[in-house]
Formats: structure tokens, sequence, C-alpha cells
């Protein structure tokens, strides 16, 4: 696997994004969190504007579900596992938060 930057340097030695879909109505989202948010019981839960997004894609793209992962740390990539259900559950992945 590699993780690039979405910049002309990758495009000039012929690597090409993934292919976005037309639409997202429909779509199952994944988020892939790096940071979660601390539940009173001490698990983890989304990031809040994660949550917020999530909502707002549903509301305004017609997304049909979501699948939210939490990474093992904000400066690791996800593990093996992880990027496995991913592919194999979603649609399109948002990774990372922009906060």
């Amino acid at each position: 696997m590699r993780v690039m930057l979405p910049s002309t340097k990758y495009r000039s030695e012929g690597v090409r994004l993934a292919p976005r879909p037309a639409t997202l109505r429909g779509k199952v989202v994944g988020f892939l969190d790096g940071w979660g948010t601390r539940n009173e019981d001490g698990s983890f839960g989304m990031y809040p504007l994660m949550a917020a997004l999530k909502d707002i894609l549903r509301e305004r793209c017609g997304t049909v579900d979501a699948l939210w992962m939490k990474k093992p740390s904000m400066s690791k990539p996800a593990t093996k596992e992880q990027m496995a259900e991913l592919l194999a559950h979603t649609d399109v992945v948002v990774n990372g938060e922009a906060a």
C-alpha cells in the first residue's frame, strides 16, 4: 500500500488517484479516525467533526450507511485488518479530520 498526497508530483510520475464516484447517493462511507473521542465509559467514539460530516453526507448527499474505525494512533497508519475491512465494506473513505 502506498499513501500519497494529491499533488502534481505524483501525477507527473504517472500515479493516479483512486477513482471518485459521480455521486455519494446510496454509498457507504468509511471514516478512518486517528483521534476519536473518549466516552464516559472509557470507550472511544467518533471524532465530533467526523460525526457532523457523516450526518451532512447522509442529509445532503444521500449516503446510506457509514463505517467508523479508530486507528491505533493518529501518527501511525491503520492496520492491514482495518484497511481490508474498509475496502470490503465501503465505497469511499474519509481519512483524517482537518481539525
